[in-house]
C-alpha cells in the first residue's frame, strides 16, 4: 500500500499530466476551428477544377488519337502501334509531425502495410511527416524506396514546391492521407493525385464532334494542370492536418476526462492514508499518557 508522500507525489503527477492534456486539446480545438473554415471553402473550387482538368485531359487524347491516325496512314499506309511509356509511380503518405493524436498515424501505417505496400512494390514512397518518416526509416522490415520530405504543420505552397515539381516524372501518383468527415470521425483514403493516361476507344462514324478551345488545348492544360495539381494536393494535406487536430482534440480530450477520475481515486486515497496517520498518532498519544 502506498505511503501518504508517494500519494501526494502521485497526484502531483497526475495533476500536471492532466493540465497538459487539457492545454493541448485547447490547441487542438483553436488550429481545428481556424483550419476548418479554410479547408471547406476550397473544398468545392478544388474539386470542380479537378474535374475540368479530367475533361480537358479526354479531349486532348481524343484529339491526338484522331491526328495520330490520320499521319500514320499518311506515311505507311496503316496503323502503326503506339509505344508505350515505361511505367513509373510513386506512392505520397501523409502524417503528422507530432504524436499524442490517438491513432491518427495508427491508421496510416495499417492501411499502408496491409493494402498499399502489397499492391505497389516497385513504387517510390515520399513520406510526409515526421512520424512517417520515424516509423519506416527506422524500419529494416520494408525493403522499399522510401524518401523524406518534411511538410511543416504551418506549411504554404512554397514548402511544396519542390515536391510538386517530381509529378511529371511519374505515370501514377497515389496519395495516401486522412480525411476529415466530421469532430469525431475521419478515415484514411487513397486517391491519384496524377492519373495514369485512359484508354481511348475508337469513335463510331456519325460520332465525330468538333472541339474549339482558345487557346488551344495543351496550352490550357499546361497552364492549368501544374497550378490544379498543386491546389489539389495541399488542399489534401490540409484535410489531413484538420484531421490530426481532431484526433489530438479528441484524444487530448480522453486523456483529460482520465487524469481528472484518478485524480479522484487518489484524492480518496490521500485522506484514507491521513485518516490512518491521524488515528496512528491519536493512539500513540494516548498510548503514551496511559503510562504516566
Amino acid at each position: 500500500m502506498p505511503t501518504l508522500n508517494e500519494v501526494k507525489e502521485q497526484i502531483a503527477v497526475v495533476g500536471s499530466v492532466g493540465d497538459f492534456a487539457n492545454a493541448l486539446q485547447q490547441i487542438a480545438a483553436m488550429r481545428m476551428v481556424a483550419l476548418r473554415n479554410q479547408v471547406l471553402n476550397s473544398k468545392r473550387f478544388v474539386d470542380e477544377a479537378t474535374e475540368i482538368l479530367k475533361e480537358l485531359k479526354y479531349y486532348r487524347e481524343l484529339l491526338f488519337l484522331e491526328e495520330y491516325e490520320r499521319t500514320s496512314k499518311k506515311a505507311f499506309g496503316k496503323n502503326e502501334k503506339k509505344e508505350e511509356k515505361p511505367i513509373k509511380d510513386a506512392v505520397m503518405v501523409v502524417s503528422s509531425n507530432q504524436g499524442l493524436c490517438g491513432r491518427f498515424n495508427a491508421e496510416i501505417f495499417k492501411k499502408m502495410e496491409n493494402y498499399i505496400f502489397p499492391r505497389n512494390p516497385d513504387a517510390d514512397y515520399y513520406l510526409l511527416g515526421k512520424k512517417c518518416q520515424e516509423h519506416y526509416l527506422s524500419s529494416k522490415r520494408f525493403k522499399l524506396k522510401f524518401f523524406p520530405y518534411n511538410v511543416p504543420d504551418n506549411f504554404t505552397a512554397k514548402d511544396l514546391i519542390r515536391l510538386t515539381g517530381v509529378f511529371s516524372h511519374y505515370n501514377k501518383i497515389i496519395l495516401i492521407y486522412t480525411r476529415y468527415i466530421n469532430t469525431v470521425n475521419s478515415q484514411v483514403v487513397e486517391t491519384l493525385l496524377v492519373t495514369p493516361p485512359t484508354p481511348i476507344e475508337k469513335q463510331k462514324k456519325g460520332d465525330k464532334v468538333q472541339y474549339l478551345f482558345e487557346p488551344s488545348i495543351e496550352d490550357l492544360i499546361i497552364d492549368a494542370s501544374a497550378k490544379l495539381r498543386a491546389a489539389a494536393f495541399q488542399q489534401q494535406i490540409l484535410d489531413s492536418r484538420l484531421a490530426q487536430y481532431s484526433a489530438q482534440m479528441v484524444g487530448m480530450q480522453g486523456a483529460s476526462e482520465n487524469a481528472k477520475v484518478m485524480l479522484d481515486d487518489l484524492g480518496h486515497e490521500y485522506n484514507k492514508q491521513r485518516r490512518k496517520m491521524i488515528d496512528k498518532k491519536i493512539g500513540e498519544v494516548f498510548a503514551g499518557s496511559a503510562l504516566w
